[in-house]
């Protein structure tokens, strides 16, 4: 089976979140840790995230802590990254690897805190995970940094500026997964223009040529994506696949790969929870296909979509998608 580096996931959210959370049910979160392990995902970047809206640094917190004690009570199926002895242990390890990215920089600085307030808790947030991957400077909505994917006319603001020079140079990427078209392409000028050093990425993005959805990648952004180095994970959300086809997944890696996309694939797999609760309604499989396909509802599926991918992809495009470019980057970043 091949090892799999996956770019998002939304785990610490619903230990945090949902009453009496369950880390292992398959039936409520697509990366729980025993369909990890099914699925051979080696790497696992767990994203801290909150709305813009008040509370939002609370529940960074809490999720900060919830990385920690997920690692201090289940450590038979994770481990940190500071706990490998090479990147090479990443692949062959029975735990799977995990590192903490922040989901919306309104996680350590709500719109009506003082930016050092903010920074400090950036600090902390990191102190605490032992380093953030990643950072994006929006969710859906406009923040005081700039515009998500629903506020499309809306750029880089001020205070984005400054989360930007802050990070540069630290092997923090950007992630301009929820970054409306009209921010991404500020941020790109802005780096080049002030010649900072910050790895561009989305970490769970597919392309708007294959499937028109606001959260997914226009050409241009994706090949600015591509040429600098960064990655593009692709994400099993069904409304960013397709309404009604599964098979598109494909599509979209395909279409990544002619591209330019081959060093720059990854997975992105964005499994958020999906209560099932007492009083649902509904039956585990018909929840998840209402957010998941069923053959892509959780990170046990990945040694069959990558054995579906056999009839699309060579075996070094598969190796690279499933691991080897995520792996790369990481070494890259992380050291």
């Amino acid at each position: 089976m091949l090892p799999v580096f996956d770019l998002h996931c939304d785990l610490l959210s619903y230990m945090t979140t949902v009453p009496d959370a369950d880390p292992f049910s398959s039936d409520d979160i697509g990366s729980s840790l025993i369909s990890l392990r099914r699925g051979y995902v080696q790497f696992q970047i767990m994203a801290l995230f909150s709305p813009t809206e008040p509370g939002s640094t609370e529940s960074g917190i809490r999720q900060s802590v919830a990385f920690c004690e997920l690692l201090s009570t289940y450590p038979e199926y994770v481990q940190h990254i500071e706990e490998l002895q090479n990147w090479q242990d990443a692949l062959t390890s029975p735990r799977t690897t995990i590192a903490a990215a922040i989901e919306n920089a309104s996680v350590f600085c709500e719109e009506d805190d003082t930016l050092d307030d903010g920074l400090e808790l950036f600090e902390q947030l990191a102190a605490t995970t032992g380093g953030i991957v990643y950072v994006s400077l929006t969710h859906n909505d406009e923040n005081r940094f700039g515009g998500g994917n629903g506020a499309p006319s809306v750029g880089l603001k001020p205070d984005g500026e400054i989360i930007l020079e802050y990070i540069s140079g630290r092997n923090i990427a950007l992630d301009l997964a929820h970054a409306s078209d009209t921010l991404a392409w500020d941020v790109i000028e802005y780096i080049d223009a002030h010649a900072l050093d910050i790895p561009v990425i989305a970490s769970h993005s597919n392309f708007r040529s294959v499937y028109t959805h606001e959260r997914n990648l226009p050409d241009g952004i994706a090949q600015e994506i591509i040429a600098r180095g960064g990655l593009i994970g692709i994400n099993f959300y069904r409304d960013f696949v397709h309404h009604t086809h599964p098979e598109v997944l494909y599509e979209h890696i395909l279409h990544g790969i002619r591209q330019g996309g081959s060093y720059a694939l990854a997975f992105g797999s964005d499994f958020f929870f999906s209560p099932s609760g007492e009083h649902s309604d509904t039956s585990s499989r018909e929840r998840w296909n209402q957010d998941f396909f069923y053959d892509h509802r959780n990170s046990a599926q990945f040694p069959y979509i990558l054995e579906q991918l056999r009839s699309f992809l060579t075996d070094e495009e598969l190796h690279r998608l499933a691991y080897a470019n995520a792996y790369t980057f990481m070494q890259y970043l992380l050291g």
